[in-house]
């Protein structure tokens, strides 16, 4: 497992436990919200709920805390810089995603034409507090990923977590697999799914990568 401090992106509230009927990716919401690119960055906390569901045997449960456990994911693979890990029940995807960076990291699921159509999940770590965004490609190159809140959309980030540390960034993730939101992508179990993982040396919001590569992921 690996070993580090971890940061969470917003103070742990009270633990509501409630019955489920997940199969693969437990919900964790251990800091849940997302934040503007502009303003005082305060991400929202609609508070800490962790859903208990079946968990198949070869899987541990997922929790959403920054540490990639020994069998928290089902699958992993490298998109250039980035690595990624993930895992999805019925309901829910579950990913992480980690580069050698100390900015932001991001995925984007399912683009239509290079950066376009994209469902972008964007962390970083900023001042020592884990910031995720969702956001959604609006034209094929340069910094067109607003968050889908500015484009009249939701922030559907169930929650996440995010550390810096050793000169790598890495972020957990948790989002529906259908939010009906027209600025998510709907995807679907036993679905594969282009993906762009990129990696950029500043936390800057509209920071330019240094990374960018494509790839797929293939959900159970």
């Amino acid at each position: 497992m690996i070993r580090k401090r971890m940061v969470f992106s917003a103070a742990l509230m009270a633990v509501a436990l409630m019955a489920g009927l997940l199969t693969g990716c437990d919900s964790s919401q251990l800091g849940a919200g997302d934040a503007s690119p502009s303003g005082d960055q305060t991400p929202t906390q609609p508070g800490a709920t962790r859903v208990v569901g079946d968990t198949p045997p070869s899987l541990s449960p997922w929790v959403a805390d920054g540490v990639i456990g020994d069998s928290e994911y089902a699958h992993q693979t490298d998109v250039g810089e980035v690595r990624l890990w993930w895992r999805n029940d019925g309901q829910s995807l579950c990913l992480a995603m980690e580069s050698p960076t100390s900015g932001w990291v991001s995925l984007g699921i399912d683009p239509v034409d290079r950066m376009e159509g994209a469902n972008y999940v964007i962390g970083a770590v900023v001042g020592g507090e884990a910031r995720v965004w969702d956001a959604y490609g609006t034209a094929p190159t340069g910094a067109t990923h607003p968050p889908d809140e500015d484009l009249g959309g939701t922030n559907d980030i169930v929650a996440f977590a995010g550390v810096e540390e050793d000169g790598y960034t890495r972020f957990e993730v948790q989002i529906p697999l259908d939010s009906g939101d027209e600025f998510d992508k709907r995807l679907e179990p036993g679905g594969t799914y282009a993906v762009i993982a990129a990696a950029a040396s500043s936390d800057s919001y509209d920071g330019y990568h240094v990374s960018r590569a494509q790839g797929t992921i293939e959900l159970d």
